[in-house]
Order: C-alpha cells, then sequence, then structure tokens
C-alpha cells in the first residue's frame, strides 16, 4: 500500500547541489513509489521453501524459518539472484510507464505548455531526476572484495566522486529518494565520504513504528481521516471497499520522517538537498 504518485513542491536546503540537478526552490515534482509489485513477493515465498528444502538436503537447520539461504555459486542461489534481477526490471518499467501516464495526465490538463513563475512558457516534459530500488541485492566491491550487498528497506547513496556513479552525477554524487508517510514530507538526498562504513546504504523510508495488526487495534479511522486533512473539504477518495480496510498505512503507522532524516544527517551517512512537500497523492495497493 505504500506506492503511489505524489505532486510535490521543493523547498531547498543544498542550493548548490540542486542547482546541478535543475532544482530550485518551489518547483513542482512528482514522486513515484513502486515495485515489481506481486512478482517480487512471490518469488520472496517460493524461494524461501526451496531455500529451506536445499538446506536440509545439505544438512544446514535454521530455527528461524524466514531465514533461509543458500550459496551464491549454488544452482539455486544463481537461480534466484536472476529472477531477483527481473523482478528488478519489471520493477523499472512499472515506474517509467507510470510515469508516462503522469506526463500525459499533466499534458491533458495544461496543454503542451505552461508558464513557469517568470512567466516563460515551457513544456509538460517530465525529465527524471533518478529511478532507484529499495529491496534487491547487486554485487559492488567494497573493501577491495567483490561483496553481494543486500539492502531491504534501504537505498544505496554513493557520494560525489564515487566510480560507480554515472557521468551525468560523477561530480555531485546521485540524487537519494526518500519518501515520507501518507501527509508527510519526503527527502532527496545525497550520499558522503563516510558513509562507506554503512556500505553507502541509508534508510529507504521513515520505516513502521507499529505493525499492519497493531495499528489497526490502536487507531481509529476518525483519527484516520483527521491526519490525512488539509482544510475542511471533502478531499479523500478512497477507490477501496472502505477507508478502514487501509487504515494499516496511515500516517500513524509510520516513525516521524523529519526526525529519521535528522538521524542519518547526524550519522554523517548523507546531506538534505530538498525537502518535499506533499499537494496531491494517488496510493495503490
Amino acid at each position: 500500500m505504500n506506492h503511489f504518485i505524489e505532486i510535490q513542491y521543493l523547498n531547498i536546503e543544498d542550493a548548490e547541489t540542486a542547482a546541478k540537478w535543475g532544482m530550485f526552490d518551489g518547483q513542482v515534482v512528482v514522486m513515484i513509489h513502486s515495485g515489481s509489485r506481486a512478482w517480487g513477493a512471490l518469488l520472496g515465498r517460493e524461494f524461501t521453501k526451496l531455500f529451506s528444502e536445499a538446506m536440509k538436503s545439505w544438512g544446514i537447520t535454521n530455527p528461524d524459518r524466514d531465514l533461509m539461504y543458500a550459496p551464491i555459486n549454488s544452482n539455486e542461489g544463481q537461480t534466484y539472484l536472476n529472477l531477483m534481477y527481473s523482478a528488478l526490471n519489471f520493477a523499472v518499467a512499472n515506474r517509467h510507464m507510470i510515469a508516462y501516464g503522469v506526463q500525459q495526465a499533466f499534458r491533458d490538463v495544461f496543454g503542451e505548455t505552461m508558464i513557469d513563475r517568470f512567466g516563460n512558457k515551457v513544456g509538460t516534459d517530465l525529465p527524471v531526476l533518478y529511478d532507484l530500488m529499495h529491496n534487491y541485492a547487486l554485487k559492488e566491491p567494497h573493501r577491495n572484495q567483490p561483496m553481494l550487498v543486500h539492502r531491504k528497506g534501504a537505498t544505496r547513496a554513493l557520494p560525489a566522486g564515487h566510480f560507480l556513479n554515472v557521468t551525468a552525477y560523477k561530480e555531485t554524487g546521485h540524487p537519494a529518494l526518500i519518501p515520507g508517510s501518507m501527509g508527510t514530507s519526503s527527502y532527496i538526498m545525497v550520499g558522503k565520504d563516510s558513509g562507506v562504513k554503512n556500505f553507502y546504504s541509508i534508510c529507504h523510508g521513515a520505516g513502521r513504528l507499529r505493525s499492519r495488526r497493531a495499528t489497526k487495534e490502536l487507531v481509529t479511522v476518525d483519527e484516520f481521516s483527521a491526519s490525512m486533512r488539509v482544510g475542511e473539504d471533502d478531499e479523500i477518495l478512497v477507490n477501496h471497499r472502505t477507508l478502514a480496510s487501509i487504515v494499516d498505512e496511515s500516517p500513524q503507522a509510520y516513525k516521524d520522517v523529519d526526525q529519521i532524516i535528522n538521524s542519518v544527517v547526524k550519522a554523517d551517512l548523507a546531506t538534505v538537498v530538498a525537502q518535499c512537500k506533499p499537494m496531491a497523492v494517488i496510493k495503490g495497493m
């Protein structure tokens, strides 16, 4: 349920880096969060069972049935890696198709051009700032050896000058996109050299404060509705059975994203380039 299309405006905190990325204060941007959907979840379930069976055949036991593994070079390990990469490829295509739909929607509403804050005509193209993942494993060089870095609910944040950066971001480091929960800010950050201690990884978002079940037990529908309201108008359209059915995705289910971002900054892993303030959001299952 944490998949969304959100229209935001920017509060710039690092003007120099933002300018190099073509960003400015008050700029309207679109953040899209989606993955491979059911394909990745299916692979996770199937390979948890497959790895469990393989471990038994190898004489390996583990009391935690959710912590299953296979050697990378085994048939099971290689099959999983290849299928995981197929899910990542699907996720990239999925996000870009969503972005294409958003661009067409902007053109349907505003036409081929809009007027910017300076009175100039500008096109309604939506160039991509960056596309990244947050549930994946990737072979990377660290500490003078190849490693398979598994980021679950985490994202990579390479600093300026890192050799793995694409050419466009060699000078600055690449944008790290950190979404908040419904109704809260999201952030665009950039990694620091000192992030080497953390394999150049930072959090992907605020993270859950409580489980889905606990949220449904503790948060009422009225509290959920009130937390989403801005002004007096009825602005929330629920294309679902009831609002109660998605209360587990209410803002109350998540940690304070501002505190999380502050912890990343204080840990010297990354700095904030821009805060993204929400104006409108479409959430999807």
